[in-house]
């Protein structure tokens, strides 16, 4: 509990602290009223322009530093091994996931545009929003997985002895804490993002690691902002309160991530990636 109150404080912190550039960028542009300017900018759920855009990202980009080093104050845990078993990201895997699953999700957002063609332009400022998603989103995308997956199913998850138990309690709080973080109260969009935390902390489970459920966030998440950036569709891109879905996109979601879940589980097993800590033995 210890590690989940001290995440939380690190990042009320960081996430206002944040503001403080901005503020200092709005005034450095004559803007007559910088805190109201930055509150303005990253008040938006649609239509958000460079500066919100850039503040949402950092604000989840900052979780990682605020989760590893809740941890290691709480259970004397090493920050590295927040990312996996083996101490720190296994690159070579993560590459490898990023391999996998980048053709299925090519398909899965051509076939997303085609059915439903965007009901908004793209942003005037599309380039600096697509230099933001270019830099910024893979670690946005790695910051919440390292929160939900990370934080949460390594604290909650030493409440408990038994290791199933320990397992699927903190994944239907990571699960159900993810889907309602994004604000939307509609049944079919709270579905669909809880297939996406369901499939990320079971690859989380699986692989020991991170780096699998990594690769699944940050490839849907640039694919889906590279594709309204270039055809349209920008205000669509955010889950907010007055976001919709329907049973169909739920069940897409089911079979695309069933369809990586499987993929990425086969990869594991013929490249021996190990899902459990085994300490180093030195010679006697």
């Amino acid at each position: 509990m210890l590690s989940l109150l001290l995440a939380a404080l690190f990042a009320v912190v960081s996430i206002n602290l944040l503001t403080i550039p901005l503020a200092l960028a709005g005034i450095a542009a004559g803007v007559s009223d910088p805190i109201g300017w930055v509150t303005q900018q990253i008040s938006a759920t649609t239509n958000l322009g460079p500066v919100g855009f850039l503040y949402v990202n950092l604000s989840l980009v900052v979780l990682i530093p605020c989760t590893t080093l809740a941890i290691w104050i709480a259970h004397r845990i090493r920050p590295r091994y927040v990312s996996s078993v083996q101490g720190g990201l296994r690159w070579r895997w993560l590459l490898r996931c990023l391999l996998v699953v980048l053709p299925l999700w090519g398909i899965y957002l051509g076939l997303s545009a085609v059915l439903e063609p965007a009901r908004s332009p793209r942003p005037d400022q599309w380039l600096i929003l697509l230099a933001i998603v270019v830099f910024l989103t893979p670690l946005q995308a790695a910051g919440e997985e390292y929160f939900f997956r990370g934080l949460i199913t390594q604290s909650v998850g030493s409440w408990f002895s038994n290791p199933i138990v320990a397992f699927v309690v903190p994944t239907v709080i990571a699960t159900g804490a993810f889907a309602a973080a994004h604000g939307s109260s509609d049944i079919w969009v709270f579905a669909s993002l809880a297939v996406f935390g369901l499939t990320a902390s079971v690859l989380t489970w699986r692989t020991g690691g991170l780096e699998a459920a990594i690769a699944i966030h940050a490839v849907n998440n640039v694919g889906v902002f590279f594709t309204v950036l270039l055809v349209g569709g920008w205000n669509e891109a955010f889950v907010s309160e007055s976001s919709e879905g329907t049973p169909w996109q739920v069940l897409i979601a089911v079979v695309v991530h069933g369809i990586a879940l499987a993929l990425i589980l086969w990869q594991a097993r013929r490249s021996g990636i190990k899902r459990e800590y085994q300490p180093e033995v030195s010679a006697a």
